[in-house]
C-alpha cells in the first residue's frame, strides 16, 4: 500500500515537471510578414516601421502661438453667463436673524434689486438656497432653511416676479461652520442666488 501511494506521488510529480516547461520560441501569427515563427521577422524593422505607421494630420492649429492666449475669444454676449453650468451668482446673500425666517427692513433692499433684475432679464431663472448656522437638529435647519428660501420668493412675487421662474432648496446646516463664533453663525443664516440661462 505505501509502495503504491508512494509510486503515484512520484508518478504525478514528474508528470507536473514536464508538463510545465516553458516554450523557449513561442509560436505566434502577428508577425507583419504574416510567418508563424519569431525567426522568420526582419529585426531591422520595428513596431513602428512601415507606411502603414504615418497617418495624415488634421487641420493646422489656427490662432497665434506667440501670444499667451491662442484661442479665439469668447463671444462677449455670453460673458454675464461664464460659469461651466450656466449660471452666476450676482447677487449679494439676504442674513437672517437666529431661528428667524422673516425679513428685516435692512435686507429687503437687495430683495428689491433681484426684483427688478428678473423682471428685466425674461430667460433668467432663479434658485433661491436656504442656509442655517450650525445651530439644531439637522432636520429642523433643512426645514428653516426652506422657509427662509420660501419666504424670499414669496416676497419676489409680490413684487411682480414670475413664481414660475423661480425655485427654492434648502442646504440646512450642511455647510456650517461647526462651533462658529457668533459672528460667523450671522454669515451662515443667509438665502444665497443662483440664476440661470433658460435656453
Amino acid at each position: 500500500m505505501k509502495f503504491s501511494l508512494f509510486f503515484c506521488l512520484h508518478l504525478a510529480f514528474i508528470f507536473f515537471t514536464f508538463s510545465c516547461t516553458k516554450n523557449v520560441q513561442p509560436v505566434t501569427t502577428l508577425n507583419r510578414d504574416g510567418t508563424d515563427s519569431i525567426d522568420s521577422v526582419d529585426p531591422s524593422l520595428g513596431f513602428n516601421d512601415g507606411a502603414d505607421d504615418i497617418v495624415d494630420l488634421g487641420d493646422p492649429l489656427r490662432g497665434s502661438f506667440s501670444e499667451s492666449d491662442p484661442l479665439v475669444p469668447r463671444d462677449p454676449s455670453l460673458s454675464a453667463f461664464d460659469d461651466p453650468l450656466n449660471v452666476i451668482r450676482p447677487f449679494d446673500p439676504v442674513f437672517f436673524g437666529f431661528d428667524q425666517y422673516n425679513i428685516s427692513s435692512t435686507e429687503r433692499a437687495k430683495i428689491s434689486e433681484i426684483a427688478e433684475f428678473m423682471k428685466s432679464n425674461i430667460q433668467a431663472r432663479l434658485l433661491i438656497e436656504g442656509y442655517c448656522d450650525w445651530k439644531g437638529t439637522p432636520d429642523y435647519n433643512k426645514s428653516l432653511g426652506d422657509r427662509r428660501a420660501t419666504t424670499v420668493k414669496d416676497y419676489l412675487i409680490e413684487l411682480g416676479c414670475d413664481g414660475n421662474r423661480i425655485e427654492v432648496t434648502s442646504l440646512g446646516d450642511e455647510l456650517a461652520v461647526p462651533d462658529a463664533d457668533s459672528e460667523q453663525a450671522r454669515l451662515d443664516r443667509r438665502a444665497t442666488f443662483v440664476v440661470s440661462k433658460v435656453n
